[in-house]
């Protein structure tokens, strides 16, 4: 019997919804749609990361943040809290993959007050938002062990969870402990999978926030405020949001090229 061509359903993946506020001027629709285009193209964002570290710009401009260009920041038991040498930057730019594949675009209006005056301003504006969606290199390896499972749980768990303290390192063998107490009883073969695939797997998806942390801040929001500045525009906040416990659902179509006997 040949079968219907249909969408089939799938279990959900965590991933990670952010939007970018702009405000929509014509002076910056052609800086916002260049960067965003040419931000699928992993060799542009590094290139666009290496010259600004080069010039120690960017390095200057995350010192709050010194760990995202710490190459060595997924192995070190702390978190580095001065800028790293522009060498070991280029380092981390190297590794990076890029999150990116794809954008919405829409428009609002906006209402805003200002805190010393007291006045009001209403100005359209147009918001960038994008869903990164994570896909594990361990995947394969999960399912083949019967442990896909084992492998959602991780990730829902590590993405969900933001906001540690700098000798706080996601896969230490405390946090291991944690999660294996929060999903007791264990199989054999899936407390093995943890035991033995825990931190890489936690790993990996760090790197991957810290991916689409460069890619947000340190590529597409900082060519809209060089654009600002030099447009000689007052635009004295860009604001970004983001949710970290986003699930998402892909609803895959199957081809009617399959016989049932």
């Amino acid at each position: 019997m040949l079968e219907k061509t249909r969408y089939v359903f799938a279990r959900s993946e965590q991933s990670i919804f952010s939007e970018i506020y702009f405000p929509k001027h014509a002076a910056y629709q052609g800086t916002i749609f260049g960067a965003l285009r040419d931000g699928y193209k992993e060799a542009h964002v590094k290139d666009y990361l290496t010259i600004g570290v080069n010039n120690e710009a960017l390095l200057d401009e995350f010192k709050d943040y010194p760990a995202l260009f710490d190459p060595d920041d997924y192995t070190k038991v702390r978190r580095v809290k001065t800028p790293v040498s522009i060498a070991e930057a280029e380092k981390r730019i190297e590794m990076y993959k890029s999150p990116f594949k794809g954008w919405s675009i829409y428009s609002v209006d906006g209402v805003f007050f200002d805190d010393d005056t007291g006045k009001m301003y209403e100005e359209a504006v147009q918001v960038i938002r994008i869903m990164f969606r994570f896909e594990s290199s361990y995947a394969a390896m999960a399912a083949q062990a019967d442990c896909s499972d084992v492998l959602r749980c991780i990730l829902f768990s590590v993405i969900a969870q933001q906001g540690h303290l700098n000798e706080h390192k996601r896969w230490g063998k405390a946090e291991e402990k944690r999660f294996v107490a929060s999903h007791e009883p264990w199989p054999k073969n899936k407390r093995a999978f943890v035991q033995h695939y825990y931190a890489p797997i936690v790993r990996e998806v760090n790197q991957w926030i810290d991916d689409r942390a460069l890619f947000i801040f340190a590529y597409l929001v900082r060519q809209f405020g060089e654009k600002v500045l030099a447009e000689q525009l007052d635009e004295k906040q860009i604001w970004v949001t983001h949710l970290f416990n986003q699930n998402l659902n892909v609803i895959r179509r199957a081809e009617s090229n399959a016989t049932n006997t």
